[in-house]
């Protein structure tokens, strides 16, 4: 079964799922390594080389930024949805901004573009960064094969204290490489990924800080397989004492990301 058809399935099955409490269950069927047969859910972080471009915010970009983001939103889906995702480890629990930089035992998994076996295995990936980037041309081969399988992409710009979006523009250049010119498109708030658990229709992808470029992304037909934000929600999902952003951003961010994987893992 290639990854596309596991998917396929996977979605076909996602309702009942739903109504039983367990549908993150439907990615987590043939799995070859342990992590993927121990959780429901698992979450892996993109690691990428920046371009050591002088005066882009912190250059050289870190891709491993803040790893109690992604604790608070595994954290929030596994009440919502009722299944047992990876724990992220080692991360001050009353601060989600801390530590600033994640070791690599702390994430879920950390996959590259350069290993096409590896994530393959992961129908999620999540990509974070604030500077300019590029990829090699067998990386660019591997995302597109990822993503013609059936994989699904969250690439977000990490904005810090800085206004530029300058991993916004790098990955918008690499995607229209890749899937060719003017395939970036507009997501509309009518879109399913802004209702499918939590109706975010009212304004569409949640803004936190940076370019307000909106929700973009990558189609294969009717499937939405990439989401580009420069919104910067990642640091929502960090904020879970509220002092950046307000509790009602926080739960805004928090909301979008169990939105955008869930979509992942049904279609």
């Amino acid at each position: 079964m290639n990854r596309r058809n596991f998917l396929k399935t996977a979605s076909k099955t996602a309702a009942g799922l739903l109504l039983s409490g367990n549908i993150c269950n439907a990615a987590n069927q043939e799995q070859e390594i342990d992590d993927l047969e121990k959780y429901d859910f698992i979450m892996p972080r993109v690691k990428f080389t920046p371009l050591r471009v002088p005066g882009r915010g912190q250059a050289p970009d870190k891709w491993h930024v803040r790893p109690g983001g992604d604790r608070n939103l595994l954290r929030r889906l596994s009440t919502v949805i009722r299944c047992k995702t990876k724990p992220i480890l080692y991360v001050n629990e009353n601060n989600g901004f801390v530590p600033s930089i994640g070791t690599d035992n702390q994430f879920n998994d950390i996959v590259t573009f350069d290993n096409r076996d590896k994530i393959i295995k992961y129908p999620f990936l999540f990509m974070t960064g604030e500077n300019e980037f590029r990829f090699t041309q067998n990386q660019k081969d591997n995302l597109r094969d990822y993503i013609k399988r059936g994989g699904f992409l969250f690439m977000e710009d990490c904005v810090v204290d800085h206004g530029g979006d300058f991993f916004f523009r790098s990955a918008y250049d690499i995607l229209e490489n890749v899937f060719g010119k003017s395939s970036v498109k507009t997501i509309p708030r009518s879109h399913e990924i802004f209702h499918n658990v939590f109706d975010l229709g009212d304004i569409g992808l949640p803004y936190m800080q940076g370019q307000p470029h909106g929700a973009r992304g990558i189609f294969i037909n009717d499937r939405l397989a990439i989401l580009l934000s420069s919104h910067d929600i990642h640091c929502g999902w960090c904020d879970n004492d509220c002092t950046h952003f307000g509790p009602v951003k926080y739960e805004q961010s928090i909301q979008m990301g169990i939105n955008i994987i869930m979509y992942s893992i049904t279609h």
